[in-house]
């Protein structure tokens, strides 16, 4: 069994290998380098069991543009994959963009902001975020749901994920309403968010129903699937963005930062920062 560690970088400008080398060299110790025939943009870094992703390797990184992933040389195979919603495989946060039709947008954003940074309680903030929201009807939510925008490259990502057969779950700190309709759409087979709460008007009353999808509770499902599958933690995938995100992106085989907020960048093995979704692809 090997105990080398792999590191799996995908360019987004053109780069040698001698150049990565040359990069990588005085942060980790490259002991080979293989570039991919089928995207020459993908390079496999061999390097020694002990190599982490200290601040100075990710600097360096982010600097090049070259998104990563750091794995055992030979990783189990994935075969549970979870993602957030909102900034993830959809382009904003939803909540927003409700905020927006009710003229509230500015308020709830910056709690938003706020909460996705780790900087406020998860349960406070939605509840705040709620309230502002109060008395908005139904029938002016139902048209956000089909607008929602599907992250470039989204799709194909979870085409590759299906083809692989591999479970899915859009797991979602947001609402019932849009998870139903991304999940569906991108092919997701199971789908937990949020309920939001009607009054007898059918227009929000400012609370929700039922559990609250929280870091803890994503954490939870992440080894609810994978238990009810037989499948080990290090055969599962989580991809997200925010505080939010991560426990299930901690826990996970593979826990991906998509452009993500600094509290989650420090603790992810994996991260987005500078091309597509489907980049995750290539570290699978």
């Amino acid at each position: 069994m090997s105990d080398n560690k792999c590191l799996t970088i995908v360019a987004q400008k053109p780069i040698t290998s001698a150049e990565v080398s040359t990069l990588l060299s005085p942060y980790i110790t490259v002991k080979t380098i293989r570039q991919r025939v089928d995207n020459p943009a993908v390079y496999s870094v061999l390097c020694a069991e002990e190599t982490q992703l200290t601040p100075e390797l990710r600097a360096v990184l982010y600097a090049q543009q070259l998104d990563f992933a750091l794995q055992d040389e030979n990783p189990s195979e994935k075969k549970l994959f979870l993602s957030d919603m909102d900034s993830t495989v959809v382009t904003t946060e939803t909540i927003d963009e409700i905020a927006e039709v009710f003229g509230v947008s500015q308020q709830v954003s910056d709690i938003t902001a706020a909460a996705m940074r780790g900087e406020l309680d998860y349960e406070a903030s939605l509840a705040a975020r709620l309230s502002l929201l109060k008395g908005l009807p139904k029938d002016k939510l139902l048209p956000l749901v089909h607008q929602t925008k599907i992250t470039p490259k989204a799709p194909e990502l979870l085409e590759e994920i299906n083809r692989r057969q591999m479970l899915s779950c859009l797991i979602s700190g947001g609402f019932t309403l849009f998870t139903d309709w991304v999940g569906d759409a991108l092919g997701f087979q199971y789908k937990v968010a949020n309920v939001l709460s009607f009054d007898s008007n059918d227009c929000l009353d400012g609370h929700w129903v039922g559990e609250l999808v929280t870091a803890d509770v994503k954490l939870a499902t992440l080894k609810r699937l994978a238990q009810e599958n037989q499948l080990d933690l290090s055969q599962t995938v989580a991809i997200g963005d925010g505080a939010n995100d991560m426990e299930m992106v901690k826990a996970a085989g593979l826990g991906v930062a998509f452009y993500g907020k600094p509290a989650l960048r420090e603790i992810a093995q994996a991260e987005i920062h500078s091309g597509t979704i489907d980049n995750l692809i290539y570290f699978l």
